[in-house]
């Protein structure tokens, strides 16, 4: 049996100019630690079974092969899925998620469980709303076993507890049946409906918006220990 446990960010400084540059000083026990090195080392571990690690370069052909091998299900619900994956888009795709996390704009983790990268999950952040938009997928093998609300959970914690933000938002295509009951049974309340919110090649999707307080988040927290 999985032995869940609080997640702790592991954040590790970066190198600019021969510089060690370090993160901004951790909140409520997240442990940071400066290494003059390249690349920036971030990781999560959400229980025995399943670590989220930040995406770097080193992974682009795990991660270029686990899309390929789920991109017809991806196209479904995921603009981006649309367009064939490469080795060369994967690769841009993370240096631009490198970036935004240097900058405090966006954390994109890949999801490994048993050490095998399975999926990704993600949160782009907005520092001055104080606020995160989560997000997820999943390789068709691991579907319905619960791993992503396992990650999507861990990491809403973290983001809350250490990254001081008071609300995180998801959204997902009203029609996406499996991701709008995750969104519920993780306690996210339902706000409404943005109109064709999801623009497709030759559709467009309506999202469903959902939303959760970190009052409202460490509330639900408590009735569950």
């Amino acid at each position: 049996m999985t032995r869940a446990r609080s997640p702790t960010l592991r954040l590790l400084c970066w190198q600019v100019g021969g510089a060690a540059v370090p993160m901004p000083p951790p909140r409520r026990g997240c442990r940071a630690t400066c290494h003059s090195i390249l690349p920036l080392v971030f990781q999560l571990v959400v229980d025995d079974e399943i670590t989220l690690v930040l995406a770097e370069e080193r992974h682009a052909e795990a991660m270029t092969e686990l899309i390929v091998r789920n991109q017809q299900r991806l196209a479904r619900w995921e603009p981006w899925a649309e367009q064939p994956a490469t080795l060369e888009s994967t690769r841009t795709y993370i240096r631009s998620a490198l970036d935004d996390f240097v900058r405090g704009r966006q954390i994109s983790t890949i999801i490994a469980v048993g050490g095998r990268f399975v999926g990704r999950c993600g949160m782009r952040i907005n520092s001055y709303a104080r606020s995160g938009d989560v997000g997820y997928w999943i390789d068709a093998e691991y579907e319905g076993r619960g791993v992503t609300s396992r990650c999507a959970r861990a990491l809403i914690t973290a983001a809350f507890d250490e990254l001081g933000l008071s609300k995180v938002d998801l959204r997902t295509s009203v029609e996406n049946v499996r991701s709008r009951a995750l969104a519920e049974r993780l306690g996210f309340s339902y706000e409404g409906v943005l109109p064709r919110g999801l623009q497709f090649s030759n559709r467009a999707d309506d999202v469903a918006l959902y939303g959760v307080t970190v009052r409202q988040w460490n509330r639900a927290t408590l009735r569950t220990r």
